[in-house]
């Protein structure tokens, strides 16, 4: 569903006092973070103090007990300001079962002055936990740059231009990848594995979508504007992959990052291995 049906659905069910706890999941950076914060802002303008951001440490491979800490403290407080207390769990996938299991007590018998937001990307929470929430899922805004409707990322590469360069030149790397012969894939692998994982995940992903539109709907793919120089390579890495051969990569791709992100597996020697099994 798009953003603002989303809002729509969100405001009416806390607006009747239908529910108080929403999942919103999509694809990666797809706008997750925007709605949140529109729906806010129809309540609480201006004041952060009735806002609590719950993230992953970066150092963690996951949110447990202690990352959940404040919603236990502060989830029976009155608001300072605003008519409700929000609490937005960013990268929930992550919530290991022991802190899913403790937020269940929270979701079923939440105060009547709090609203809890868990978003993700990967469909890995416990079904109990979808069953105690309104459950959406965002699709993207339609495809036009190197965001490809992405809107929260659209918004950071609009305001970064650091980002953007290195959007850029992880297409770069991955595009001359596709075409290298086997002495340059290690080089290029080793470039690849510089930047950050779900970044270089959502690129690779969004180059084979690419690549599959091109050979399904030619009209749509010649909407997106790229920067002239990925378009040319893109445009050349189209007449040697295959359909088929193309849905096995996308394939491969769920894949990897499920071993990337839920499992022991090293990041760099999956990834790598993707790379060159990958190799066309």
């Amino acid at each position: 569903m798009t953003r603002n049906q989303a809002k729509e659905i969100i405001l009416s069910q806390i607006k009747n006092q239908k529910s108080q706890t929403f999942l919103i999941e999509g694809s990666y950076k797809v706008g997750q973070l925007a709605l949140v914060r529109e729906i806010i802002q129809n309540f609480n303008s201006t004041n952060t103090q009735d806002i609590f951001w719950i993230d992953k440490d970066p150092e963690k491979s996951s949110l447990g007990l202690t990352e959940i800490a404040i919603i236990k403290h502060h989830i029976n407080q009155t608001p300072l300001y605003s008519q409700y207390n929000f609490f937005i769990i960013k990268n929930a996938d992550f919530l290991n079962k022991e802190a899913q299991n403790s937020l269940l007590k929270i979701i079923e018998e939440p105060n009547k002055h709090s609203i809890i937001f868990f978003l993700g990307t990967y469909h890995q929470l416990l079904p109990t936990i979808y069953s105690r929430c309104i459950s959406l899922y965002l699709d993207p805004n339609d495809s036009q740059d190197l965001s490809l409707g992405h809107y929260d990322l659209e918004l950071e590469m609009q305001s970064n231009l650091e980002l953007t360069q290195q959007i850029e030149q992880i297409w770069l790397d991955y595009l001359n990848l596709i075409q290298a012969d086997e002495i340059e894939i290690l080089n290029y692998t080793t470039k690849i594995q510089n930047h950050p994982i779900e970044l270089v995940l959502f690129i690779i992903e969004s180059i084979h979508f690419l690549i599959a539109l091109a050979h399904t709907d030619k009209t749509s793919y010649t909407k997106i504007r790229l920067p002239k120089n990925l378009n040319q390579i893109l445009d050349n890495s189209i007449t040697k992959i295959q359909s088929k051969q193309n849905y096995k990569i996308l394939k491969d791709l769920q894949s990897l990052k499920k071993i990337i992100f839920f499992s022991n597996s090293k990041n760099i020697l999956a990834i790598e291995k993707f790379l060159i099994s990958n190799k066309i």
